[in-house]
């Protein structure tokens, strides 16, 4: 069977070798073009391009100079460098083109120059028209159709190159066999061609008896023809160009116009450079110097001449044609060709597929039982190990959650032994060392908990756009008491006084406070740490141009070479690093951080010197995808920062009744307390008892029913409690009027940003992660309450006369829109209560009072005054009716009531106010 396999293998090879050994080789040639403008050279390469139809094996390259001698320099050695086996090169200027063309020569390439020439015989052979002969040829015609005896004007080409010095040369050295002619000027049109008109006018103007011009080219001589023509004189010259070109506005056309008087052909070339370089390449006899003959062109032959080029041109485009046919047959032969390589090839490969199918079969069959028994045994196991681990991680998130309430219990109370004065020294030093090690437990535990969630792809990416400086200048000031206490010389170095850079605040911080942590851990006393900032420009061309650069450097120990590649490996601690231990994660869960920003983070060290973390981050937003949720949930975050405004107002008519329920409440706000863990709810009334009045619950479904027989003046709710958990809790009592205006700080294990976002979805007014201290609970508790006093001073203010508030909430909007729209509606009704309005409202006078008095610090008849004096202000601008009336349309029940009431409000009395 091997054998076999040997066999079709080396027949496939003989195949395959004498498939390629026919493959023809192919010659390139580069074409160096000194210019393309005109339509002269435009036929030369067309001219070119046709002849290769008739040589297979030749390949053309064309650069343009575009009149530039440095880049036809250039362009030649690219040629060259390139692997061309001939140059054609047409130069545009003899003096800076000569040297490149010798040196190619020298190399080995063969040159053939096109049109002009070089002083030099570093060449291989020359192809273009015999311009000294068409300059004779020009002289001689213009002295027959002279009679022997005239003027003569002579418009020259740029004497940089071989034509045009050739044809002035042979046209000038034949009027001295014509002693009667003279060439009385030369029209030099180096500099540009506005010269041609210009210099012809003055001439003619000068001597009007002009008997010729001759013209270096038909373009120059269609241009000295329009002068003429736009001239004084009677008598128009003979005009005579060179080129005679067929195309439509050629010289053969202009010549049938009478336009010009005669033209000369001047053959391009193309087709003989290229039947030339297929002799050189091919190693056939050529000549070295190849003239092409002239033709003059005047109205005596030009028909017969354009009839001729019309069948050549016909011949031509049936030769194209006959050429695609060729090319296209060409390429079926070679599909058909390849296809039955490919048949056979693949007719071999079946017969090999076969044998080893056949011989395979029974093996297949008994393995693929096999392989269904060990597949049902795998695919049980699998389910049963992917259960055990789902099983493990669960546990795993849920201990490490659970970590955190002891925790609380633990720092809470070992912060206050810290703040006691009177504690002894070596209890005091105990304690500090209890408590630093219980923040330790708690960093390795976020730690832990980040890991899982990039583990499981489920860690959430919150970029804002922060003013990066100040950030790293807050946790700068955050390390300070540290570096005095070890005598660090601890610096912040920044270029920028202010920089925006979207990135995620909590993981950001995270990665720079690992890092100088870090490096205090191994920097020695007197020793020095620094924060770089800089902004700069990638090194490596990225989609944002520039980019954020923060240098955390330390005179540290330093990190030894082999182990900085695995610096930030998952679990990796670098050998001998003393008794500083941690998880291993730090650096690792900084990486992934980094990289989430599209950043990147490496490290430099110098063992025993110093140690240097760079970090890298984008500036600007094109480098990710700005999700419309994360975006929203940064606004979120923000706008949770300033806690809910309800500002509201009152009527005073009932303020005895108001009077009566306000009494009932406690001089002491009442917080309510909900949590389950008894020890945690223990420790936050001691926290909060001496100036709050205390009320607990143990879960959600108990809060409401505390909420609705007392209802608070705030909420303090864990998350994670049975029966009912915070955030349904606070769902529930954020979207029922009587009780959505109550402020709600939620307080949980759970410290995740997208945790955080959660809790505030619902409605919650602020956020506390477990552990926290006793100030910051303290302090957030009574920031809330005063807020909520500043907004009742802003509404009993006498300037606050708006209902729509930003402050509040969609349902308090709706609830003071209604009672400002019931009281609008009853303005003539004058026995108007206060119960009325609840009943319209739908809650209850007390309901009513204590919803308007937390929400606004002013009882409802106040509230309900406040809407008519707004009305009234209405009315004062715009009726122009009295004070009187205005009084009683605005509802109230006497003028000098309604006076009394409007300059206490408003610090002005109502006449005072009209006449402003």
């Amino acid at each position: 069977m091997i054998n076999y396999f040997k066999i079709i293998l080396t027949v496939l090879f003989v195949l395959f070798a004498t498939k390629f050994s026919l493959a023809k080789e192919i010659y390139r040639i580069g074409f160096s073009q000194c210019a393309q403008h005109g339509e002269w050279r435009k036929n030369m390469e067309a001219e070119m391009e046709r002849e290769l139809m008739f040589h297979n094996d030749l390949s053309l390259t064309i650069k343009q100079a575009y009149d530039d001698s440095k880049l036809q320099i250039q362009q030649i050695n690219e040629l060259v460098n390139s692997g061309i086996d001939l140059l054609i090169v047409s130069p545009y200027q003899i003096g800076p083109i000569q040297p490149v063309i010798e040196e190619v020569y020298q190399k080995g390439i063969p040159v053939i120059l096109i049109d002009r020439k070089i002083n030099s015989e570093y060449y291989t052979a020359y192809v273009g028209g015999d311009n000294y002969e068409i300059g004779k040829v020009a002289a001689t015609y213009i002295a027959n159709k002279l009679n022997n005896k005239g003027k003569i004007v002579e418009i020259l080409g740029a004497q940089i190159s071989s034509p045009a010095i050739e044809r002035t040369l042979g046209f000038n050295e034949t009027l001295k066999n014509f002693p009667n002619l003279h060439n009385i000027s030369k029209i030099d049109t180096e500099e540009s061609l506005e010269v041609i008109s210009d210099s012809l006018t003055a001439i003619l103007e000068r001597d009007p008896d002009i008997g010729a011009v001759f013209a270096f080219n038909d373009d120059y001589a269609n241009i000295a023809s329009k002068a003429i023509s736009n001239s004084a004189i009677t008598k128009s010259p003979l005009i005579v160009g060179i080129d005679g070109l067929p195309n439509p506005g050629g010289g053969i056309e202009l010549v049938e116009k009478g336009v010009l008087t005669a033209t000369l052909i001047y053959p391009t070339g193309g087709k003989e450079a290229i039947e030339i370089a297929s002799k050189i390449l091919h190693q056939e006899s050529f000549e070295k110097e190849n003239l092409l003959s002239t033709t003059l062109i005047d109205f005596s032959n030009v028909d017969i001449l354009r009839k001729q080029i019309h069948k050549t041109n016909l011949l031509q485009t049936d030769i194209t044609k006959s050429q695609d046919m060729l090319i296209n047959l060409g390429e079926k032969y070679k599909s058909q060709q390849l296809w039955l390589f490919s048949i056979t090839i693949t007719f071999l490969l079946v017969i090999i597929l076969l044998v080893l199918l056949f011989r395979s079969f029974k093996t297949l069959k008994v393995a693929n039982k096999n392989l269904e028994r060990q597949k049902d045994e795998l695919e049980l196991l699998s389910k049963k190990l992917e259960k055990a681990t789902q099983e493990k991680l669960k546990f795993f998130t849920n201990i490490s959650h659970e970590f955190r309430t002891p925790l609380t219990l633990i720092v809470g109370p070992l912060q206050d032994l810290l703040h006691s004065s009177n504690l002894p020294s070596d209890v005091h030093q105990k304690a500090v060392l209890m408590h630093k090690n219980a923040h330790r437990l708690l960093q390795m535990i976020n730690q832990l908990m980040d890991f899982r969630k990039i583990e499981n792809a489920q860690m959430q990416f919150q970029p804002g756009n922060f003013d990066v400086i100040s950030f790293l200048k807050e946790i700068h000031e955050s390390f300070q008491a540290l570096a005095e206490k070890k005598r660090i010389n601890f610096t912040f170095d920044s270029t920028e006084t202010e920089l925006k850079v979207w990135f995620d605040w909590d993981k950001l911080d995270k990665v720079i406070f690992n890092l100088l942590s870090n490096a205090f851990k191994f920097t020695p006393e007197n020793g020095a740490i620094q924060i770089k900032v800089k902004k700069d420009k990638p090194v490596v061309k990225t989609l944002w141009e520039d980019e954020l650069v923060i240098k955390v450097i330390d005179s540290g120990k330093g990190i030894p070479a082999k182990y900085i590649s695995h610096i930030f490996d998952r679990f990796y601690q670098v050998e001998h690093s003393g008794s500083k231990k941690g998880t291993g994660l730090g650096l690792a869960l900084s990486k992934e951080f980094i990289e989430m920003h599209r950043g990147k983070i490496f490290v430099e060290s110098k063992e025993g010197k110093e140690t240097i973390f760079t970090v890298k981050l984008p500036i600007g937003d094109s480098h990710f995808n700005m999700d419309s949720n994360l975006l929203e949930a940064s606004k979120i975050l923000e706008s949770r920062n300033h806690i809910e405004n309800y500002e509201v107002y009152s009527d005073a008519e009932h303020d005895e009744k108001d009077a009566e329920i306000e009494n009932v409440t406690t001089e002491k706000k009442v917080i309510l307390l909900v949590e389950d863990d008894n020890d945690v709810r223990l420790y936050i009334k001691e926290c909060l008892k001496e100036n709050y009045v205390i009320h607990e619950a143990v879960n959600g479904k108990d809060a409401l029913t505390s909420v609705e027989e007392d209802e608070p003046d705030l909420i303090v709710s864990d998350i994670m409690m049975p029966e009912m958990d915070g955030l349904e809790l606070t769902h529930q009592l954020k979207n029922d009027l009587k009780t959505c205006h109550i402020p709600i700080i939620l307080l949980t294990a759970k410290s995740t940003l997208e945790q955080r976002l959660e809790g505030l979805e619902e409605g919650a007014d602020s956020y506390i992660p477990k552990p926290f201290s006793r100030e910051h609970l303290q302090i957030r508790v009574r920031k809330l309450l005063e807020l909520r006093n500043k907004i009742h001073e802003r509404y009993k203010s006498q300037y606050f006369i708006d209902d729509e508030q930003g402050d509040l909430s969609r349902l308090d909007k709706q609830f003071l829109n209604k009672i400002s729209k019931i009281v609008k509606e009853n303005l003539q009704k004058e026995e108007f209560t206060v119960e009325e309005l609840g009943e319209l409202i739908g809650l209850s006078r007390v309901q009513t009072y204590r919803k308007l008095k937390k929400l606004t610090g002013m009882s409802a008849s106040e509230y309900v005054r406040l809407i008519k004096l707004k009305v009234s202000l209405e009315l004062i601008k715009t009726s122009g009716k009295s004070i009187s009336e205005i009084s009683y349309e605005a509802g109230f029940s006497s003028p000098s009531y309604f006076a009394q009431c409007f300059k206490k409000q408003f610090g002005i009395s109502p006449s005072d106010y009209a006449k402003k």
